[in-house]
């Protein structure tokens, strides 16, 4: 059976700094095996209405009543039946993007129907307007969603001493009025972002064979 590898572009903007990380994480992908079926989701295509609180989902049969009326039964089908998961967000006021966090409120129902998202492998990445940008709250955010959905969390493996472990790209350079020209990528996160990707791929093909 072919194994799927789900990302989510977590930006409003496409072909931006999320789409760079999550296309390179896919070169790491196929560099492993061309075989695994890759999933590519603007978040933005889907339009996710906002949890009321309401607590319905805390009951059988788990389900939300807001599902009927928007897209969430339609993301469901894209992401529920995957081997992996990884997430490009940029970092917005120091969180993951609004599309994203309402996803993430959403997804309450996975976890009270036996953990849907159970074992599936997890992966964050995140893009940041300036080097000294909140970085570390997205990745907290991405990681406690994974960890609360019960899946396994892991990061890239590169230069131990200049490589990151988690992808992060930024629109800026080396100094404080630096910053990347039109059409020039972030080198460094392309390359630990291709090294998650190959990552992801290796563990998938190690836990779910």
């Amino acid at each position: 059976m072919t194994q799927k590898i789900t990302l989510l572009v977590g930006s409003p903007r496409k072909n931006k700094s999320c789409n760079f990380l999550v296309e390179k994480a896919i070169e790491g992908i196929k560099s492993i095996s061309s075989e695994f079926e890759i999933n590519k989701i603007f978040v933005g295509d889907y339009k996710i209405s906002p949890c009321t609180g309401c607590n319905k989902c805390l009951r059988e049969p788990y389900e939300c009543p807001l599902a009927e009326s928007d897209d969430t039964n339609k993301l469901e089908k894209e992401i529920l039946d995957s081997d992996a998961i990884i997430i490009a967000s940029p970092s917005y006021f120091g969180s993951v993007s609004s599309q994203l966090k309402v996803i993430i409120d959403r997804s309450r129902p996975w976890k009270m129907n036996n953990y849907k998202l159970k074992d599936i492998i997890f992966a964050p990445m995140v893009a940041i307007g300036t080097r000294n940008d909140a970085a570390g709250g997205v990745i907290s955010d991405l990681i406690n969603f994974a960890i609360i959905q019960g899946m396994i969390v892991i990061g890239a493996l590169g230069n131990p001493v200049l490589d990151q472990n988690i992808p992060v790209t930024s629109l800026q350079k080396y100094t404080r009025k630096e910053f990347l020209r039109k059409n020039e990528a972030d080198e460094l996160a392309g390359i630990i972002a291709s090294n998650l990707g190959k990552r992801v791929a290796e563990m998938v093909t190690l836990l779910k064979n």
